[in-house]
């Protein structure tokens, strides 16, 4: 207790920042930033991560962050950048939610709602489907800790004794969701195809054969198929989400360079 109460105000000052970074960081990203992790969870994983990461990092004087005024400023610019820092990790997410909710739109089991963990919200059931697996993957090839590895170097990037944040990173934003369309579109694009095509043969089989109750049949078909492919056409969806994560990875390190 002796050596805690001659603990630097600085130091104690520039670890509740690096802990403000992290558990805003914590809190936005997936998979463990979900509603489903309990809140106590999130604060002692940010908790050991400070402690973990606090004694790696260097600061040129850390005698300046005293008690005042401008702590308030540098608190609010470490949770921004924690938040922003996180909310590009779930942009992988996002591009796996848009192609499910392409996919279920196309197929028409749409209404089918579930519980989605990643992003603390309703989806349908392909998307769910689609999520899990994306979980799955995405902590089967290390995502997590390529963007945690990326979030200790922000500190080299942003450190603590700027007094400034770039706002030009805040721009990358907008590239990374036209990545997310497209990529969600890419996802999507065999069940998208299949079910085209399929919709053409009944609208032909039906103007053939007008006795046929197309509207009735095509429900069946359109589920069918679009099940069937969707299966057939997982190793390519796996694929994509391989090259996905590390175009992810590659936006989260670009925004972090411009902050």
């Amino acid at each position: 207790m002796q050596a805690l109460y001659q603990f630097p105000e600085g130091q104690i000052v520039a670890f509740a920042l690096v802990f403000l970074r992290l558990i805003a960081f914590v809190v936005a990203w997936p998979v463990f930033g979900s509603t489903s992790v309990p809140v106590y969870t999130k604060i002692l994983l940010a908790l050991v991560m400070s402690m973990v990461v606090f004694p790696t990092l260097t600061f040129p004087n850390g005698a300046w962050m005293v008690m005042g005024q401008e702590v308030i400023a540098f608190a609010a610019r470490e949770i921004l950048i924690g938040l922003f820092l996180g909310f590009l990790m779930r942009m992988f997410f996002f591009a796996v939610s848009v192609s499910g909710e392409i996919m279920s739109m196309s197929i028409g089991i749409a209404s089918a709602q579930l519980y989605n963990p990643a992003m603390g919200s309703t989806s349908n059931v392909v998307e769910q489907f689609q999520i899990w697996l994306a979980m799955l993957f995405f902590l089967a090839m290390d995502g997590h800790h390529i963007f945690i590895s990326g979030l200790v170097k922000s500190y080299e990037v942003v450190p603590l004794a700027a007094e400034m944040v770039n706002s030009a990173g805040f721009a990358t934003v907008a590239t990374s969701i036209q990545v997310v369309l497209v990529m969600g579109l890419k996802m999507s694009a065999p069940i998208l195809l299949a079910i085209f095509l399929a919709n053409l043969a009944m609208g032909i089989l039906g103007r053939a054969v007008p006795q046929i109750n197309v509207l009735m049949t095509s429900l069946s078909v359109t589920i069918s198929v679009g099940f069937v492919v969707m299966i057939l056409a997982m190793p390519m969806f796996i694929g994509q989400m391989s090259g996905l994560l590390d175009i992810m990875a590659q936006e989260f390190f670009k925004a972090m360079k411009v902050l």
